[in-house]
């Protein structure tokens, strides 16, 4: 039985490492200068940039050890059933293609962790060897109530789908025991479990994905397939979002579109043949607006396939930097080929990580960990809606990328922010890896409904990026990409009179140095005004959480009171304001 599934896929080919070793000793002398400016709003969090992939071949998913594990880090959302195994998986039976075993994970494990959290929930229906009908079913399933009386109906397979009541009755019934493989979907639940988000395939562009229509990894295929997904689903919950696949640029994957599928751009006037043109040009002569559209992104390709660009710590840590120019290329592209209609499709990612397939030591080592911080830093920047990390577990594997050129003790890779065992690494399921509580460290900085605010930094070495709290309180978020030096910054705060004390959270070298009993170290910060010097370790993530400075008021003065002479009496007064105030009682102008 297969025990991961890969990703794959280069996004961005980049050769930054000679620049950066030439400028690296310029900047470690020079005084870093981070400034924040609390009054100028860059976007809201949506809780939806705090997710992970959840996958079928990890029976631990929905244990109480993974939601505790994944409660403490702040994890919001997650996606399954799992990348490109989503493109051959029947959820009626938890099984893919004609295999006559079952998964690990089923919907009975998922929906442990999605309601455990919880969470928002994106699932991946099956475009590759699925029907729109099934599709239906599954929604019918997760969000119907008994006696709903949407007809699903018979699918081009012959399966009669039957109504959405009869997926709800299923639900809600206790198990049977009657051999008919749907035990795992009967959770005696009658309330309905709430997806809302629903993606039609996995990186159907690709030759890597399983597809059995008539045109393969074809653009204008899916485009109209999609469209009887989005009747068919929506028929059944009209309140649901769906999405469709797309690449960042215009001519991205045009390998795959047959000679004379050109569209035009209407604003330049130009022809292209890439995968998200033809997508979205089809979807709009067919009258279809998605509601949102997916994206992944992988910064690089593995060594194996790779020799001569291999993974590398110092360019991986310049990669997330280039998240803004994504987000324009397709929000430009949702314009030119849908016009006004595109202006209220979403833009959401459900899949990233530092490569797209045989993950190295890199991927379980504290260089990700601040990727993946720095990358969700920069999403922040832009109105990508939705970011879902790649992925829960995923298995570890000691035979790719191990070189000592790339930082880190553990000699194998693995994609998941919790261990799986092996005779090699882990003993556990519950092992955290970096990217792990770096997830936990995010939780400090920003949640759903805060401001990002703007931040920037004069070094390419130390980002900053600052979010204004809906307590009242300002976090800033500091990563420190050199792997050898602490950088000493200035640090101005504009908009914003912090009190003298700081919360600190760090995670960096010493805390990876101690694998498993690693944890976040909080402390505190001395500071006199909106301007004060800091030092970040080398390697390190940072949060650092103000307290704003208002001047103390009293709010309710103490009530008048009567009493005989010799008893005692108590008067009760109310304040506001950082630091807390001292008081003094007085009797006639005397201090008593």
């Amino acid at each position: 039985m297969p025990s991961f599934q890969l990703s794959r896929r280069l996004t961005h080919p980049t050769s930054l490492f000679l620049v950066l070793t030439l400028i690296l000793p310029v900047l470690t002398r020079a005084q870093v200068s981070l400034t924040v400016n609390a009054s100028q709003s860059v976007r809201s969090v949506d809780e939806r940039v705090f997710g992970v992939n959840a996958v079928a071949w990890d029976g631990n998913s929905g244990s109480p050890q993974t939601i505790s594990l994944l409660q403490a880090a702040g994890l919001r959302t997650v996606r399954i059933p799992g990348g490109s195994l989503s493109d051959e998986y029947h959820w009626r039976t938890n099984t893919t293609l004609a295999n006559t075993w079952t998964w690990s994970a089923g919907f009975d494990k998922y929906t442990s962790l999605i309601t455990g959290l919880n969470s928002q929930a994106f699932a991946v229906v099956n475009y590759g060897t699925g029907t729109p009908e099934e599709a239906a079913g599954w929604v019918a399933y997760t969000n119907s109530s008994a006696g709903a009386g949407a007809s699903i109906g018979p699918d081009a397979k012959g399966f009669d789908w039957k109504t959405a009541g009869f997926w709800a009755t299923l639900r809600a019934s206790a198990p049977l025991s009657n051999g008919d493989g749907m035990d795992f979907l009967r959770m005696s639940r009658s309330t309905p479990i709430g997806i809302k988000y629903w993606e039609i395939g996995n990186e159907n562009y690709g030759s890597w994905e399983t597809d059995t229509h008539a045109k393969q990894w074809d653009p204008i295929t899916y485009a109209t397939v999609a469209k009887d997904y989005i009747a068919k689903m929506k028929a059944v919950d009209p309140s649901i979002k769906i999405g469709v696949v797309v690449e960042a640029g215009e001519d991205s994957l045009d390998s795959k579109s047959p000679a004379g599928q050109l569209v035009t751009n209407p604003r330049t006037g130009q022809q292209h043949k890439g995968w998200t043109p033809v997508v979205l040009a089809t979807l709009k002569s067919l009258g279809v607006t998605p509601d949102y559209i997916i994206y992944h992104r992988y910064e690089q390709a593995p060594k194996a396939d790779q020799p001569g660009n291999p993974e590398n710590d110092a360019n991986l840590l310049q990669k997330a930097k280039t998240w803004p120019s994504d987000a324009a290329s397709l929000r430009q592209q949702l314009s030119d080929y849908m016009g006004a209609a595109g202006a209220g499709v979403e833009i959401v990612v459900t899949e990233n990580n530092s490569v797209y397939g045989k993950p190295g030591k890199q991927t379980t080592s504290l260089v990700n960990g601040l990727y993946l911080a720095d990358s969700i830093g920069n999403v922040l920047q832009t109105e990508i809606n939705g970011l879902m990390w790649w992925d829960l577990r995923n298995g570890q594997e000691n035979t790719n990328n191990n070189d000592s050129s790339l930082y880190g003790s553990r000699q194998y890779g693995d994609y998941g922010i919790l261990s799986s065992p092996s005779s090699f690494g882990s003993t556990t399921s519950y092992d955290p890896y970096p990217t792990y509580y770096v997830f936990k460290l995010l939780s400090r900085f920003a949640r759903g409904g805060d401001t990002i605010v703007s931040a920037a930094s004069n070094n390419s070495l130390l980002s900053v990026f600052a979010a204004k709290r809906a307590d009242g309180t300002l976090s800033l978020l500091i990563i420190n990409k050199d792997p050898a030096n602490a950088l000493s910054a200035n640090i101005a705060l504009t908009g914003y009179t912090p009190s003298p004390s700081a919360t600190v959270y760090a995670y960096g070298k010493p805390q990876d140095s101690a694998g498993s009993a690693a944890d976040i170290v909080t402390s505190s910060m001395g500071i006199s005004g909106s301007t004060f010097p800091a030092s970040f370790a080398s390697y390190s993530a940072t949060v650092i959480s103000f307290n704003a400075n208002i001047a103390p008021t009293i709010t309710t003065q103490p009530a008048s009171q009567t009493v005989t002479a010799g008893t005692g009496v108590t008067f009760t007064a109310a304040a506001s304001g950082t630091p807390a105030p001292t008081y003094q009682w007085k009797k006639n102008g005397v201090n008593i």
